[in-house]
């Protein structure tokens, strides 16, 4: 028997665990089930929601320990596919736009707003920072047909020659906007920030569809005086979708039960990170795409001795 069936006969728990339980089932539903990387069978890895569920509380030994774990997922902040298509489009229409009108120096009463406005888009360069944002798909729901070539500035940075993209921009290029998914702490985008502040004189709009408070810190000093840099995101994460791993007089009790999961796995794993790539905080951000490597690691991390309730894609770096 699972132990949410065992939890839904005892007297005690049984109305909390039918009302989580319901939700849950609304949530594997609609999202969940939608979680990329187990679109394809994975080794020793339930693609069923509520059976990687069970696994996941069995990493814990402890009843309560358990219990904080169930009591988490209602705050996991999960990105299914339809949401995020609409940060899309809201990054399009409603903050690039307004970006590009502002720069542009148009005026929405002018009665050829819209056609002006749609000669400086085909003079826009919308491009990913990383691989991690699918510009095709950016691209599709906000009908982006022009320029031809759209990548990532990551790459760039590390493989461009600087000549030739100063040459394609030169040509065809007035204004560039670089989205990006989701940034944590922003170290995966500090080396296209420097190429574009070493190389790049056009304006240039950063722009996150989420980001963690950190990284929301680090890229506010990429704006400059003149604002032909600016950075605008999508949605900034609440304190409530991040657990600082120092406590605090003030934390609430959510905080301070789900830091206790982070805190049980990581004396039972043994692992110096437990709360994701960088020291300090973790989120509980998941998105159907992947989880991020700043979320928790109880919640994706898959070892021997941790089955996982989000398993995430990772990347092989190279030696």
């Amino acid at each position: 028997m699972r132990i949410v069936e065992e939890w839904l006969e005892a007297q005690a728990t049984q109305k909390e665990i039918s009302t989580l339980s319901n939700r849950y089932d609304l949530y594997a539903a609609r999202l969940f089930n939608d979680y990329e990387p187990l679109i394809t069978s994975v080794a020793d890895i339930h693609r069923d929601f509520f059976a990687r569920l069970d696994k996941w509380l069995r990493n814990f030994p402890a009843e309560n320990d358990r219990w904080n774990a169930f009591r988490l997922i209602d705050d996991i902040f999960f990105v299914g596919r339809h949401e995020l298509n609409e940060l899309y489009r809201v990054a399009f229409d409603q903050i690039s736009c307004d970006w590009l009108a502002s720069q542009a120096g148009l005026k929405f009463d002018d009665p050829n707003f819209t056609h002006k406005l749609d000669d400086v888009k085909s003079r826009t360069w919308f491009c990913p920072i990383t691989d991690s944002l699918r510009i095709n798909a950016f691209r599709h729901i906000n009908h982006l047909s022009s320029p031809n070539y759209f990548p990532d500035w990551n790459s760039l940075a590390k493989f461009g020659c600087p000549k030739k993209i100063l040459d394609y921009i030169a040509e065809h290029i007035d204004y560039l906007v670089l989205v990006e998914d989701f940034i944590g702490t922003g170290t995966q985008v500090e080396d296209a920030i420097k190429f574009l502040e070493q190389h790049i004189k056009i304006p240039v709009l950063v722009l996150p569809l989420i980001i963690c408070p950190t990284g929301d810190a680090k890229l506010k000093g990429f704006t400059d005086i003149a604002s032909s840099r600016q950075y605008r995101p999508v949605l900034r994460l609440m304190n409530d979708s991040i657990i600082p791993e120092m406590p605090a007089a003030g934390d609430a009790p959510k905080t301070i039960s789900n830091r206790s999961v982070v805190e049980k796995y990581r004396q039972i794993t043994k692992d110096g990170k437990p709360y994701g790539f960088e020291a300090g905080f973790g989120s509980l951000v998941v998105m159907h795409t992947n989880c991020p490597n700043n979320t928790i690691k109880p919640i994706h991390a898959h070892t021997q001795k941790w089955s996982a309730l989000f398993p995430r894609s990772k990347r092989v770096k190279a030696s």
